[in-house]
């Protein structure tokens, strides 16, 4: 399937008698395959070999604009890509889908009449794409392909699944004796007991503190195993973002004072602005990364808040005055367990989970996470969330929770 207008030979479709030697049994579910190529004669012979509504739903898309904008309202279980299309080619087409968290884990089959060269099929399996084929092709390759792209996205999902749900059992029964020793701890401690020696209150402090870290501990990796397997609820309402930063704000203010730093916030043009949106998920996000300013702003530095709003969306900034982020370390920040040379500087308490949370809650908002740095510069963490207008409903109260798993529906 190419702009060259080339289609795969009719006489090469497999026999109904073959089909079934070359596939797997029908799937339970109706699966959905988008196709996105410019000649209408390749996309009419892809609704053909996959037409079966009990199994299968086909969308068609004639350029890459069209077929991003499917992508993202449908989540297809599997892309066929033409490369050779006017306007958006098929190789920006897959460099927007890997970009976006909610079109990255569709599974991209690059089906294609252009001349075959190994550099076009480097340049797509390293760009995302699961598979490449050129003709001329056989449609029972086609459909043995597409069909193992649905069955790998489906894999996928179980095993995400079954990780999430080990992970919440295991967690489960850590906090368990972690809250009893916490306990016993405190207990020590109480008024009816025998007073403890200083050392001793030491040693029960200290108790206390593992305690409350391994507890944080367990939290953020239950977050972070449901976000992963897009199993977290969000509850969306109508959010002024300037009024969940203001109360992160206020929160941190007595341990900015303490460290002599000085913590502000500017509204900005993003005051009143209102979004749909979890409020406690985003408070959360201002809570890591304000936090994490906190850690590696040195006294008498500053951490500043700033807000700004679009017409498309509203952006939010935690920019600190600490020693920056050497530009190796940078890709790496969002990802699970990962501390910097700077947090291992000033001996920072911290999971390495704090910012992966963030990116995870950030795209299940529909939006965007990143870092800006210079090493002794500070940095500057960003998030923009789209605009998306309240519904007037608030989300808790007439529970229309949803799920972050970006083809729900």
């Amino acid at each position: 399937m190419a702009g060259d207008g080339r289609t795969v030979n009719q006489a090469d479709r497999p026999s109904t008698a073959v089909t079934p030697a070359l596939m797997p049994d029908v799937p339970a579910r109706v699966a959905t395959i988008l196709v996105v190529d410019d000649h209408p004669n390749n996309r009419l012979l892809i609704r053909h070999l996959f037409d079966d509504p009990t199994a299968y739903r086909v969308l068609e898309a004639a350029d890459g604009a069209e077929g991003l904008t499917l992508a993202t309202e449908e989540r297809p279980d599997c892309l066929l890509l033409d490369l050779a299309m006017p306007g958006l080619s098929g190789f920006e087409v897959l460099e927007r889908l890997q970009a976006d968290p909610r079109t990255r884990e569709i599974p991209v089959i690059v089906l294609t009449a252009t001349a075959a060269s190994l550099e076009n099929m480097e340049r797509s399996l390293v760009g995302g794409a699961v598979d490449y084929l050129t003709k001329p092709i056989s449609p029972a390759q086609v459909i043995v392909r597409v069909r193992g792209a649905i069955e790998r996205r489906r894999l996928l999902r179980e095993v995400d699944s079954l990780r999430a749900a080990f992970t919440s059992m295991l967690v489960h029964d850590l906090r368990g004796p972690l809250t009893a020793i916490r306990g016993y701890a405190g207990l020590l401690e109480s008024p009816s007991g025998d007073p403890l020696t200083e050392r001793q209150r030491r040693f029960v402090a200290r108790m206390d503190d593992g305690c409350e870290r391994l507890l944080r501990l367990i939290g953020e990796i239950l977050d972070v195993s449901k976000l992963e397997a897009h199993k977290l609820v969000l509850v969306p309402a109508p959010v002024d973002l300037s009024a969940v930063a203001a109360s992160a704000v206020e929160q941190f203010a007595p341990a900015a004072e303490q460290k002599g730093i000085r913590l502000a916030l500017e509204r900005g043009s993003a005051e009143g602005v209102a979004l749909q949106a979890d409020p406690h998920r985003l408070d959360q996000v201002f809570m890591n990364l304000i936090g994490n300013a906190l850690k590696f702003t040195p006294t008498g530095g500053t951490v500043t808040v700033a807000l700004t709003a679009d017409a498309d969306a509203v952006e939010a900034a935690v920019v600190d005055t600490g020693p920056g982020i050497p530009p190796s370390e940078m890709p790496l920040l969002f990802e699970r367990f990962s501390q910097g040379d700077a947090a291992k500087a000033v001996r920072a308490a911290g999971t390495g989970l704090g910012l992966l949370i963030c990116r995870h809650l950030v795209e299940a908002h529909g939006g965007r996470i990143w870092v800006e740095s210079e090493p002794g510069h500070g940095a500057r963490f960003v998030f923009r969330l789209p605009r998306t207008e309240p519904s007037g409903d608030n989300g808790a109260a007439s529970g229309s929770a949803r799920r972050t798993e970006p083809d729900a529906r």
